[in-house]
C-alpha cells in the first residue's frame, strides 16, 4: 500500500513528531510521501530528505538543540509597531529562514528522496496552496508564517501565511497524491504528560481535557477561535477520508499548559511521544466511518466532538 505521513502544525510542539516518526520507523512503517503544514512542513521536508530511522534520529537531535531565539527573536521595535497597528507582524522571519538554510538537506522540493508537499494559505482567497516542486525555502517559510506573528510571504502573485487555517491536517491532499494508507502524526494528543525541569525550576503536568478557562486577552481569544475552526475542519477531513484510505491517527502526549513558543520541553516531549506511539502500534486500529473526534475516535450522533489535539497554534 502506498503510505503517506501527514504532519499537521503545532509550533514548538513539532518536536513530538520526531518521536512519533521514530516509533513508526521502528514498527516498519515507512512513508512513500509526506504532507506537512506549518511546523509539520519543516519535519516533513527534513524526513523527505532522509526518510530513514537515521533521519528521524537526526530530527530528534535538531529539535533538542533548538532555542527560542533561533525562530522567535524578540525585537521590541517590531512588537511595538505591531501593537500600534503600524505593522502586520511582531517578529521577523529571517531567523527561521536562516535556520532552514542551514539545516535543510536540499534546496528544491523535487530533490527530496521521496515526494513532499508543503502547505500554505492564500491570504486573499483562504485557499490552501500546495508546493511540491521549486525552491524549498520560500514555501516553507510561508507555511510557518503564523498570522500576526510573522509577515506574510509573497510567492508569485500570492500573499501566503501559515498553512493551518486552510489545511491544518491535509489528509485529502495525501489521498489525492495516491496514498492508500495514511498516518497522521499530530503535535499533541490526550496522553498524560509529566514534565519536570528542576534546574530551571519548571514543572508541569499536562492532562486532558483542557481546563474550561477562557483566554485572558484579545489575541488569546482570537487564537483559540482560529484553533477551534482548524480542528473542526480537520474532523471533517478525517470523516471524508476514512472511506477513501486506511487512516490512522497516532496518539501523542497532551501539551495542555505548555508554551508553544518554548523549546525547553522538546526533549521530554520527543521521548514521551516515542514511547506512546511504540505502545500503540501493535493494536492500532484505523479511523472508523462516521463522526469522529480529532483523535479519530467515534462519537455518538449529535455529540459535539471534543478535540484531542492541543495546538490552537498553527
Amino acid at each position: 500500500m502506498r503510505t503517506a505521513w501527514v504532519l499537521p502544525g503545532g509550533s514548538t510542539f513539532g518536536a513530538i513528531q520526531a518521536g512519533l516518526a521514530t516509533a513508526l520507523f521502528e514498527a516498519g512503517v515507512e512513508p512513500d510521501l509526506l504532507v506537512g503544514t506549518s511546523a509539520g512542513s519543516l519535519n516533513a521536508a527534513w524526513l523527505a530528505g532522509n526518510p530513514t530511522p537515521h533521519g528521524a534520529e537526526k530530527l530528534r537531535e535538531i529539535w533538542a538543540s533548538m532555542r527560542r531565539t533561533d525562530v522567535f527573536p524578540i525585537q521590541p521595535s517590531r512588537i511595538l509597531a505591531g501593537k500600534l497597528g503600524l505593522s502586520n507582524h511582531v517578529m521577523g522571519n529571517h531567523g527561521l529562514a536562516r535556520w532552514l538554510h542551514n539545516n535543510l538537506p536540499f534546496r528544491r522540493l523535487e530533490d527530496a528522496q521521496i515526494p513532499v508537499t508543503v502547505t500554505a494559505t492564500d491570504l486573499d482567497s483562504g485557499d490552501p496552496v500546495y508546493y511540491e516542486s521549486g525552491p524549498a525555502l520560500p514555501p516553507l517559510v510561508a507555511s510557518c508564517s503564523i498570522p500576526g506573528m510573522f509577515p506574510p510571504v509573497k510567492i508569485g502573485d500570492r500573499w501566503l501565511v501559515d498553512g493551518g487555517p486552510a489545511a491544518f491536517m491535509p489528509i485529502s491532499r495525501a489521498v489525492e497524491r495516491g496514498a492508500e494508507r495514511v498516518f497522521v502524526l499530530p503535535c499533541g494528543g490526550t496522553e498524560r504528560f509529566e514534565y519536570n525541569q528542576t534546574k530551571r525550576g519548571i514543572g508541569a503536568i499536562a492532562t486532558w481535557p483542557t481546563p474550561k478557562v477562557p483566554p485572558r486577552s484579545v489575541g488569546g481569544v482570537n487564537g483559540a477561535a482560529l484553533g477551534a475552526a482548524m480542528l473542526s475542519a480537520a474532523r471533517l477531513d478525517m470523516q471524508l477520508n476514512a472511506t477513501r484510505c486506511e487512516l490512522y491517527i497516532v496518539p501523542a502526549p497532551s501539551v495542555v499548559g505548555l508554551s508553544p513558543y518554548s523549546f525547553a520541553h522538546a526533549s521530554a516531549l520527543i521521548d514521551a511521544a516515542w514511547e506512546i506511539a511504540r505502545r500503540w502500534y501493535p493494536s492500532a486500529k484505523p479511523v472508523p466511518e462516521g463522526p469522529v473526534d480529532i483523535g479519530g475516535h467515534p462519537i455518538a450522533d449529535g455529540q459535539f466532538g471534543v478535540s484531542a489535539v492541543a495546538p490552537a497554534t498553527p
